[in-house]
């Protein structure tokens, strides 16, 4: 495998980790709030405002992981 290609696949890793990430303030906030020991100070949405960030961005980093490639490293010619 070519240096861009393990790029790429760093690029979709970093966006797996994003949509976990996502996954894990989005139940933190379920958790925290639908048990009656959130802080009142802290609106709920806040919580889920930030897992629906983290989720985005995970998944705009798996789908757009080939232009970023290209944007980066140019376009593939005959020598990768």
């Amino acid at each position: 495998m070519f240096a861009r290609d393990w790029f790429g696949v760093g690029v979709r890793l970093i966006g797996l980790w994003q949509v976990v990430q996502g996954l894990y303030w989005g139940f933190y906030a379920l958790l925290k709030y639908g048990s009656g020991f959130g802080n009142p100070s802290i609106p709920p949405q806040q919580d889920l405002g930030l897992a629906a960030f983290y989720a985005v961005l995970g998944v705009l980093l798996i789908v757009l992981a080939d232009s970023i490639v290209r944007g980066i490293y140019g376009p593939r010619g005959d020598k990768a």
